[in-house]
């Protein structure tokens, strides 16, 4: 299997391309990642997450109405790359498997920014309405925002009538929930502007973390506006045991995230710290039948490090 994230063609002219390079092994997985795909007239161009986030419209349905376009806040193009190149692969490997011919895997930013608008993409379609930036609001959905307590902000999914009938009573207000203005989610959404104010005052009565308990209580979904130290200390964190601590020769108390999944209720059997640059090098060369002095003379070459 090979993986690459050169710009289009770059393989090719070094003899190290698809076709090439299957013509010695029909079994091989090859899998490419690039900024805009392999074909059409962005083939060239070269990217990054925010460039995509910005040529996709990301950007523009990211951040308030009021303010700047925005981007978001984590790698979510890279990483959603990455993971649609894992699922391409594994299909590969099945496809492998049961034919015993290998396959070109192809996606790119462009392709995994644009999948991640399919919800956008989908409503646009339907109603001809450009989507915008709404900050923590759901479109179609109230009350569905951040919404400010008497201390911090606090999430509230209340995203059917049910959810809402149960937020009313939490609230001490069980008469919105037959309000004409309110009855359903398509008004409660034209009257947002009426419901928010209403909803705000209450919220002001107590801190988050006490409406929060109270919410989760009666199964609405919520949540305080955390920050990333507060994850890093947190129980639930802890219990899925996601945050590994690795032995590192030049960082000390090195902890990292752990890959999202378990097998039998495990995780990495045998987690290893990120390498230092060169530091399996000889040990790869080796598995690939290189002898010391061929080794050598790569390195005095400056082929490897």
């Amino acid at each position: 299997m090979l993986v690459e994230t050169f710009k289009p063609g770059s393989l090719d002219k070094r003899g190290l391309g698809y076709d090439h390079l299957k013509a010695t092994n029909p079994r091989l997985i090859y899998c490419s990642i690039s900024a805009f795909g392999q074909v059409g007239p962005m083939r060239a161009v070269q990217g990054y997450d925010p460039v995509l986030q910005a040529n996709t419209g990301i950007m523009s349905v990211t951040g308030y109405p009021d303010g700047p376009p925005a981007r978001i806040g984590i790698g979510a193009i890279d990483l959603g790359a990455s993971l649609w190149a894992t699922i391409g692969i594994l299909s590969a490997l099945e496809l492998r498997r049961t034919s015993g011919a290998g396959c070109r895997v192809d996606t790119s930013l462009f392709e995994a920014s644009t999948w991640w608008l399919s919800y956008h993409i989908a409503g646009y379609l339907a109603s001809g309405i450009v989507p915008h930036r709404s900050g923590t609001q759901a479109t179609f959905i109230a009350p569905y925002e951040v919404y400010p307590t008497a201390d911090e902000g606090l999430f509230i999914g209340a995203a059917n009538d049910n959810l809402f009938h149960s937020l009313t009573e939490a609230l001490d207000m069980p008469e919105l929930a037959t309000d004409p203005r309110f009855v359903t989610n398509p008004i409660r959404v034209a009257n947002r502007a009426e419901l928010n104010p209403i909803i705000e005052k209450a919220l002001k009565q107590k801190p988050a973390k006490e409406w929060e308990k109270e919410f989760r209580a009666r199964s609405i979904p919520c949540s305080r506006v955390r920050t990333v130290a507060d994850l890093v200390g947190d129980e639930q964190l802890k219990a899925l045991g996601m945050l590994v601590p690795l032995q590192h020769p030049t960082v000390d108390n090195l902890r990292l995230l752990d890959m999202p999944i378990t097998r039998d209720g495990k995780r990495t059997d045998h987690p290893i710290p990120p390498p230092l640059l060169g530091q399996h090098t000889d040990e790869i060369l080796k598995e690939l039948g290189y002898t010391d002095a061929k080794m050598a003379e790569l390195r005095a070459g400056g082929v490897v490090g």
